[in-house]
């Protein structure tokens, strides 16, 4: 059974729970974590970034280059959904209670305190007075609803009682938004694909590290690629045409363009990009000490031993058109017992001083080359839930700020010498429509019931209440200190 003292401690940490300040801390800690995010770029090398080595270490300690998918990040989330879900527990119960709750009879003085209250007098019996009342009332706002009560007759009318309840729509609202970001970021990811034309891969490399990898549970096969382009020489439009193959069989076949995805078991391709790979490359080395040329042929990545020797080469890069020189390949090769040692080659230029890597000399003989296609890729299960929360936001942000919570009262009771009617009214938006439909309902009332305003009489605990408060001004007027001689005349 649980302590005072422990019932006090979760007390204290529900209220913080609940509290608007906490609310307002997430809100701001996220907004400023996200334009932290927007001004630095996501999952880019840092190390090519300029910065240095300390800042650099600095980002990646707090995993501002991948922030959207950091442990820091995801608990603000997580915390802002804990806020509004305890906030909405702890307040709903109260609120339904409130719309449960019974009306209580009520008498022509008590409507006279309201803000908008009128009161008046007519000859009409209350039996004849009542369906005159009743018909100008629902000519104006609506069914008074009789409460039955014997000694007079009162009715209400009430609409928008549940618009109460639309600001927990918008709690919930943000708890779905919140919640499927953070399934986004947890189960999501997004990455790049290069797949050359007529090959097929189902490798994905993704943004959030560097250098990691995803196997996806499908192919993705490039089986043509076009690309056009303008007479400035700028590209117009690049179009892949993609074939999705699962369990060895093609199950979907669609072109793609730019802002024209495809979609496939809930992972996104967008044509993003393309280029020109290094299919194979024939290679002429020279050794400048022996005198001796091998030729050898490579993929890229692939490392090769050169004919005759202990050393090895490997092409690590490849670009088609390097700062205008044409294609270029980066050679490395590898010595025992030496560093790697490596350079870019120019095919088009074998006079090139960077043709020459430690003792050889290297020419380029042949160079086969193949089109890929670049394409973004995106997974996001919480996408869904995020739409739902929007959707669901929007309703609610409109049933709130576009509907109010409006009430009539109305009485009908006999003072034992004039019939005695009152009416009054409240509304929770839209005062001044709701005060000019009020007027006309007073007016209308007036005409028909020939009324005359009445004022009502104070009760003995009111007429004494007033007489103490008037007792107690003048005394403290007379405990007043008053104005010397000297203060007169001056005066």
């Amino acid at each position: 059974m649980a302590t005072e003292k422990e019932k006090g401690s979760s007390a204290n940490i529900l209220d913080w729970l609940a509290s608007l300040k906490l609310t307002l801390f997430v809100f701001f800690a996220l907004a400023a974590a996200s334009t932290v995010g927007t001004l630095l770029p996501q999952g880019a090398e840092l190390e090519e970034s300029g910065l240095s080595a300390g800042t650099i270490s600095l980002i990646q300690s707090l995993g501002l280059n991948n922030l959207y998918h950091s442990s820091w990040f995801r608990m603000l989330l997580l915390l802002l959904c804990v806020n509004l879900l305890v906030c909405t527990v702890d307040r709903l119960p109260k609120t339904i209670k409130l719309l449960r709750r019974q009306e209580d009879q009520f008498d022509s003085n008590k409507l006279s305190k309201f803000g908008t209250s009128a009161v008046m007098a007519t000859r009409m019996s209350p039996q004849e007075a009542q369906p005159l009342l009743q018909n100008a009332v629902e000519e104006t706002f609506g069914q008074l609803k009789d409460l039955g009560s014997s000694a007079r007759f009162c009715g209400v009318l009430e609409k928008g009682r549940w618009s109460r309840l639309m600001v927990y729509g918008v709690h919930t609202s943000v708890i779905l938004v919140v919640f499927g970001a953070l399934l986004g970021s947890i189960l999501g990811y997004k990455g790049f694909m290069n797949i050359p034309e007529g090959e097929a891969s189902d490798q994905v490399e993704l943004t959030a590290g560097a250098h990691n990898h995803l196997a996806l549970p499908f192919q993705v096969k490039c089986d043509k690629f076009e690309v056009s382009f303008y007479d400035t020489g700028a590209p117009k439009e690049f179009k892949s045409d993609l074939t999705i193959i699962d369990n060895g069989k093609e199950v979907i076949k669609q072109p793609i363009v730019v802002n024209d995805p495809l979609s496939y078991n809930g992972v996104t391709f967008y044509q993003s990009s393309y280029g020109s790979m290094l299919k194979q490359a024939e290679l002429e080395l020279k050794d400048k000490d022996s005198g001796k040329t091998e030729v050898v042929s490579l993929t890229l990545q692939q490392t090769a031993a050169i004919p005759g020797t202990q050393d090895q080469i490997r092409i690590s890069e490849f670009q088609d058109n390097m700062m205008g020189f044409g294609p270029a390949l980066g050679v490395v090769i590898n010595k025992p017992a030496k560093p790697a040692n490596g350079s870019w080659v120019l095919a088009d230029k074998p006079n090139f001083h960077g043709n020459t890597i430690q003792n050889y000399q290297i020419k380029v003989r042949n160079i086969s080359k193949a089109n890929y296609t670049g394409l973004q890729v995106s997974h996001d299960p919480g996408v869904w839930v995020v739409y739902l929360g929007f959707t669901l936001m929007l309703i609610g942000i409109m049933l709130t700020f576009y509907s109010s919570h409006n009430k009539l009262w109305a009485c009908i009771e006999n003072d034992g010498r004039k019939t005695i009617v009152a009416i009054a009214g409240r509304s929770s938006r839209s005062a001044p429509a709701f005060n000019e439909k009020f007027d006309e309902l007073r007016d209308r009332l007036n005409s028909l019931l020939n009324a005359e305003p009445y004022k009502l009489e104070q009760t003995k605990p009111e007429k004494a209440k007033t007489e103490k408060a008037r007792q107690e001004k003048t005394k403290a007027e007379k405990t007043k200190p008053g104005k010397t001689k000297e203060e007169k005349k001056k005066k």
